[in-house]
């Protein structure tokens, strides 16, 4: 697992740059996947430290992108970001193994410390 990797699913193309930028300039790498299908595949090649998953995406359920996140990268740290919360999806995600929870919009000094708190940077 690369501690230095980051990986950032959402459909949200303002919020992955704002996110994308942000971390690169703290000195990680970033990549991103507008798909719950496109995040799938990178989690085939690579084993990023932290997962950024929004649980509404286009093509598939937020929950089923992180249970796969969970089985092809189970060290993984995922933090899952949502701009509309739904309790019973937020319950599935905590039982699955979210790591953290913040809702849209957030603040991105606040995530960079959460990031430290979970992957220790």
């Amino acid at each position: 697992m690369d501690k230095k990797l980051i990986l950032i699913i959402d459909d949200e193309a303002e919020i992955v740059e704002q996110v994308k930028e942000f971390f690169e300039e703290e000195g990680f790498r970033v990549f991103t996947a507008e798909s719950g299908e496109e995040g799938v595949r990178f989690l085939g090649q690579e084993k990023p430290a932290l997962v950024i998953l929004d649980m509404k995406l286009p093509d598939m359920a937020g929950t089923s992108v992180l249970r796969a996140v969970k089985q092809k990268s189970p060290k993984s740290k995922v933090i899952v970001i949502t701009g509309y919360v739904d309790q019973a999806m937020m319950d599935e995600a905590e039982q699955i193994g979210r790591d953290l929870f913040l809702q849209k919009p957030f603040d991105l000094e606040k995530l960079r410390e959460e990031v430290e708190k979970l992957i220790g940077t």
